[in-house]
Parts: structure tokens; C-alpha cells; sequence
């Protein structure tokens, strides 16, 4: 019965490390049935074979899709600099699928908005030479990393427009949670 008891207080303590996936689910759970004038098209849940990679929901129309992910890389405080590196991870993957297509990539602009209300503060922004715009938002929401990824087959300014718009109901949909 002892063995038992210090088995089971182990892995407590052992599982105290990792994030809380509820944190994650709330947010993917509040995803909106429509974003912008996107319907959604899709959802995945990743955390029951891959845990740590959680969530994701998708919107589209013919011209754009917007992928939202959710997730915690299986820990339990996620710092600025564990946003970051996942910033950076999702702009290499941008610039491999743009190599996959056979397209030449301009340059990235990122920048982090300095804006203390922006709950997406790493941006990323670029154009395909086959008319592709490409933007990219990163943050913490209640120890859950959320990144959009927005996929527009029209020109940037464009794209911005839509792209403000969308962190702007991101802004409000995730700024304190449920």
C-alpha cells in the first residue's frame, strides 16, 4: 500500500510540470463558428496522439483560408521566448511550402507590435511571386500559445486589411478568458 502511495504522489509531481491541455481546449472550444466572413471548414485535435501540439481551427472561401492552432508544447507556463521560437518555426514552414510550390518567396517583414492590447503581438508578412500573401500571428493566451496563419490569394494591402481585422476579433475573443 506505501509503494503504492509514493507511485501515485510521483506522478503528481512529475505531471505538475506539464501544462494543464485544458487551458488550450477552452480557447479552441470558443473558436467562432465564423471569423471575418470566413465560415469554418475544419477542426483538428492533435493532443490525444500528439500531446503538446493541440488544437487547431480552420476557415476558408475559395480566396483565403485561416488556420488557428492552440497549443501548450506540453508546458505548463510558456514564456515569451517559447512564443518566439514558435514564431520563427511557422515562418520557415511559410517559406518550405512556398518552396514546395515551386514559387520564389519575398522578403519577410516581421515585427512584434509594440501595442500592450495586441494578444497576438509577433507578426510576419509576405507575397509569393504567384500572388500569394502570407501573414502570420503568434501569442500567449492563458499559458496557450495561439498562432493564425492567414493564406490570401490576393495582393498584401489587402491582406493587411483583412489581417487587422482578424486580430482585432482575436483581440476580443481571447483578451480574458471564459
Amino acid at each position: 500500500m506505501m509503494l503504492k502511495t509514493l507511485v501515485f504522489s510521483l506522478s503528481m509531481l512529475d505531471g505538475s510540470a506539464l501544462a494543464d491541455v485544458q487551458s488550450c481546449k477552452n480557447l479552441f472550444d470558443r473558436a467562432p463558428q465564423v471569423f471575418g466572413d470566413l465560415n469554418q471548414v475544419g477542426s483538428n485535435e492533435y493532443e490525444s496522439e500528439h500531446p503538446g501540439l493541440g488544437y487547431s481551427a480552420i476557415f476558408a472561401d475559395p480566396s483565403s483560408k485561416i488556420t488557428v492552432f492552440f497549443y501548450d508544447e506540453r508546458q505548463k507556463n510558456i514564456s515569451a521566448e517559447m512564443a518566439l521560437e514558435s514564431f520563427k518555426q511557422a515562418a520557415r514552414d511559410i517559406a518550405s511550402v512556398a518552396e514546395r510550390r515551386g514559387t520564389t518567396l519575398g522578403e519577410i517583414k516581421a515585427y512584434q507590435v509594440r501595442d500592450a492590447s495586441q494578444v497576438l503581438p509577433l507578426r510576419a508578412e509576405v507575397e509569393t511571386s504567384d500572388g500569394v500573401s502570407e501573414l502570420l500571428a503568434v501569442g500567449v493566451v492563458d499559458d496557450c500559445i495561439v498562432k493564425l496563419r492567414f493564406t490570401a490569394q490576393f495582393p498584401m494591402e489587402k491582406a493587411q486589411v483583412w489581417m487587422q481585422v482578424l486580430t482585432d476579433y482575436v483581440n476580443k475573443g481571447y483578451r480574458s478568458p471564459a
